[in-house]
């Protein structure tokens, strides 16, 4: 399965041309108009076909007001009035003839931050940056966008297959990574601008499905060791953070810079009771301080999309994500010699499975209950025990037809959890049906309503600030490269790879994964499956 010689001599190239932008941090980019339309108004509307942050720049002659924003109103004109945190801007200028840039305003949240701490400044050099996607001028004047990014091989990666609204709902995502690239460091969106474990860790699988360059994965999870965000949840997302960087690039110097942190601050071992279950208190206080434990569960984000989880001392879903660190954690003590801590770690995942199956499962329903106490059965509880491998192999079926039943009852961000546990279960059709759904649960929804970068939520109704540029909204991305492609490595740094494509109904599959050492192609054709990988690989279809 090696790469042909071609192949290799292109990866090279590739891999070369990265190593040049890198040592240049974010680049911008010249991006031109796909179309310019005169509208009812009189005045001439540059559309660019997808929004990218940065800034307008204009030529002409005389005075001009230029409107910039994400959507267009009834009149066929940039919507001044969008919504949400859904951005609009407009400037007056005068035009020599020469390109001139756009001033904009700073938005004191997303330039200066908010009560979650400090957002990320751009270097002065870039000045003030927007999303972009249509640009609305007097006749007479001619528009380009530069856009900011941080330098990623958009040939790295593809997919196709005979599904048209699989394949739209890939592009979308993937341009969603390289569009909110901008800030040199994985945000939640350009309403706080601010790093979010959570969001972060979905920005990670994201970037390492889009290219091989280097990535703002471990940047990003090193400042946010140093800056953590409150819910309890997203603490546990740090430990899977550092496993996915280890385990894509084999390298070890950041696990051992952070891992007394790592286990003090982030594996909750402090609230852990005898049986190994999780005491972690429930919700945070109204006034947004901490719980009597000290902790502040979230389970998903906004509130209304939780399925109407019950909050108990102890939570399936916080216990889930513990017993998914355990076994992290185990595997990087073991990476940088902590033998002790290793045996430690997975006596504890072993001890909290047994635990969590007999404190979280009803067998009388088949499916698992949000916490010890309450009798309610959310999505949430059941999609993290199958996404983090928890439910024996005799309750599987029941636990993912109950969550199939629920159908997409939480938000963007926890649609990775529900996939992870759909294709975990075998159920690649169900996943794929959710991906491709219309209507405003969905990503197909997501473009109807003017998106070309993911949103934060599924709607305004679903969350009245949303905005239109959020990463952790992408989950699709990495599925499709983990899952139905199935390309995950096997030995940390990619030295051995396993390839299980689940394809589900699609007859015909094609992708281009990339790695650390070079792509792998899979091709799914009928019954066929073809590969091509740069390392060995173990082929195998998944359940």
């Amino acid at each position: 399965m090696a790469l042909s010689a071609r192949k290799t001599a292109l990866l090279a190239a590739c891999l070369a041309a990265i190593s040049v932008l890198r040592a240049e941090g974010l680049l911008r980019r010249i991006v031109e108009p796909v179309s310019a339309v005169t509208n009812s108004s009189g005045r001439v509307v540059y559309d660019f076909g997808r929004e990218s942050f940065g800034w307008a720049e204009a030529r002409g002659r005389g005075e001009a007001e230029i409107r910039m924003g994400e959507l267009l109103g009834d009149d066929g004109g940039v919507e001044m009035n969008p919504g949400g945190t859904i951005r609009a801007a407009s400037a007056k200028l005068v035009l020599d003839g020469n390109f001139r840039r756009v001033p904009l305003t700073p938005d004191k949240r997303n330039t200066t931050g908010g009560a979650e701490g400090a957002a990320i400044r751009l270097p002065e050099k870039f000045g003030t940056v927007m999303p972009i996607r249509f640009v609305e001028t007097p006749i007479g004047a001619e528009v380009r966008l530069v856009a900011v990014e941080w330098p990623m091989d958009r040939t790295a990666s593809a997919f196709s297959c005979d599904d048209p609204a699989l394949e739209r709902v890939y592009g979308f995502c993937k341009h969603s990574i390289i569009a909110t690239s901008f800030a040199g460091m994985y945000v939640d969106g350009d309403r706080e601008r601010i790093p979010y474990e959570s969001d972060a860790y979905i920005n990670q699988l994201g970037e390492y499905a889009v290219h091989a360059g280097p990535s703002l994965a471990r940047k990003s999870h090193e400042y946010l060791m140093d800056h953590p965000t409150w819910p309890t949840e997203w603490r546990q997302h740090s430990i899977k953070m550092a496993w996915a960087d280890w385990m894509r690039t084999g390298e070890t110097n950041s696990l051992v810079r952070c891992y007394e942190r790592l286990k003090s601050e982030k594996l909750l071992l402090g609230h852990v009771r005898e049986d190994g279950i999780v005491l972690s208190g429930g919700e945070r206080r109204r006034n947004g301080k901490p719980n009597s434990r000290g902790l502040a569960d979230i389970v998903d984000w906004p509130p209304c999309e939780r399925d109407g989880f019950v909050f108990c001392d102890a939570n399936a879903v916080v216990n889930a994500f513990h017993h998914s660190n355990l076994m992290e954690m185990a595997d990087i003590a073991a990476a940088i010699g902590r033998t002790d801590d290793a045996l430690d770690f997975r006596a504890r995942a072993e001890r909290l499975r047994s635990s969590f199956n007999r404190v979280f499962f009803d067998p009388s329903r088949g499916v698992y209950v949000d916490g010890e106490g309450t009798d309610h059965a959310s999505l949430h509880a059941n999609a993290a025990a199958l996404a983090f491998g928890l439910v024996p192999p005799s309750a599987i079926d029941g636990v993912a037809d109950f969550c199939i039943s629920r159908g997409m009852a939480c938000s963007p961000y926890f649609a990775q959890y529900l996939l992870e546990g759909l294709f975990n279960a075998g159920r690649a059709d169900a996943a794929i049906d959710l991906m491709t759904a219309s209507g405003d649960r969905g990503w197909l929804g997501m473009m109807d309503f003017g998106a070309t970068v993911a949103m934060e939520a599924w709607s305004l109704d679903v969350k009245p600030n949303l905005d239109m540029n959020h990463a952790w909204s992408t989950a699709p991305l990495n599925i499709i490269s983990r899952r139905l492609l199935g390309v995950e490595p096997m030995e940390p740094g990619f030295a051995k790879i396993r390839v299980a494509p689940m394809p589900g109904r699609l007859r015909r599959v094609e992708g281009k994964v990339p790695t650390p050492r070079g792509p792998v192609y899979v091709k799914i054709d009928g019954g066929r499956i073809e590969v091509d990988s740069p390392v060995p690989a173990t082929v195998e279809f998944g359940r």
